[in-house]
């Protein structure tokens, strides 16, 4: 889930490894959209992104936390396996379901802040909804 012109951050093999499940409040797919895939890069700035459609694994490479999708056994929505310090999907969800409450706006509508001591990419205006970047 790179959005940021750089290489990736390097990662040792890893494992799908057992963790909690629950429901996703999103469809997973939204990440394929690059507005999407945007906000939740935002959301989670060292997650990087495998898969496609509704199997997403977001793998963390500085904490080693995971998360994945996968339709619901029902065939109604969306499942997500969670594994680590971090809460990888919930972040995203968050943020997705801020952006789209706001009309999923362009790219256009983001802004940036930068001071000496943080970065901050904000939704329509500087006071507007708003993540912080790592610096």
């Amino acid at each position: 889930m790179i959005a940021r012109p750089h290489d990736r951050p390097p990662h040792g093999p890893f494992e799908l490894l057992p963790g909690e499940e629950r429901p996703s409040r999103i469809d997973p797919a939204l990440l394929d959209d690059w507005t999407g895939r945007f906000v939740g890069q935002l959301a989670a700035p060292s997650a990087e992104r495998l898969g496609m459609g509704n199997e997403q694994i977001l793998l963390d490479v500085a904490t080693g936390s995971q998360a994945r999708t996968r339709p619901a056994a029902d065939g109604k929505g969306w499942t997500v396996v969670r594994r680590g310090p971090l809460d990888l999907w919930t972040a995203i969800e968050d943020a997705l379901v801020q952006w789209r409450s706001h009309g999923s706006p362009h790219l256009s509508a983001f802004g940036m802040t930068i001071t000496s001591d943080a970065q901050k990419v904000w939704l329509d205006l500087p006071h507007g909804p708003s993540w912080t970047l790592p610096i």
